[in-house]
């Protein structure tokens, strides 16, 4: 098993807590491995986070040998761009801005006496979808899975998606250049 961040400080601490992993510094988007070494790529809630995100996921692709999977789960694409307008559990949900049009996202979250600094990048699902394709991973599953025995504060993402996880296979590639699973 191998881990990659950007964060230095954060491995760091990848580093105390499991020896047992192979950890390495690196941009998403530049992999220190060869093509086709790894059956299975991982990005949890990173996809969102990451400056280019179709250059990250095309390098996701590159090292999963034919047939490989590459799974991914990010915050819904309409966690970002819609907000309740009340705390209500049956309060309508508006969006915001334009959903297609790809922003930066700094949010700021209060719970409990503690903020929390959310930075990312707004994706629309086609975003993730077009960047799936160009790189050559045909999407298996996708899911919006609903929270379930949350607190009564997380009742109105039961009624909208706040999840989007996705599992693509590596496509083959035949000797005539056209792709087949």
């Amino acid at each position: 098993m191998v881990g990659i961040d950007s964060s230095l400080t954060l491995l760091r601490h990848a580093r105390t807590a499991s020896v047992d992993v192979f950890y390495a510094l690196a941009d998403g988007a530049a992999l220190p491995f060869v093509d086709g070494c790894f059956d299975l790529a991982v990005a949890y809630n990173s996809l969102q986070v990451v400056s280019d995100m179709p250059s990250t996921v095309a390098e996701a692709a590159r090292v999963l040998r034919p047939g490989g999977r590459f799974c991914f789960c990010v915050s819904h694409p309409v966690t970002d761009v819609g907000r309740f307008v009340s705390d209500d559990p049956d309060a309508a949900l508006a969006i915001r801005g334009d959903y297609f049009d790809n922003r930066r996202v700094d949010d700021v979250v209060e719970e409990g006496g503690c903020a929390m600094t959310f930075r990312g990048w707004t994706y629309s699902l086609e975003d993730y979808a077009t960047a799936l394709e160009g790189a050559g991973l045909r999407i298996e599953a996708m899911r919006e899975p609903r929270p379930s025995g949350a607190p009564e504060r997380f009742l109105q993402w039961q009624r909208v998606p706040l999840f989007l996880s996705v599992r693509a296979v590596k496509l083959w590639l035949n000797s005539g250049n056209s792709t087949v699973s």
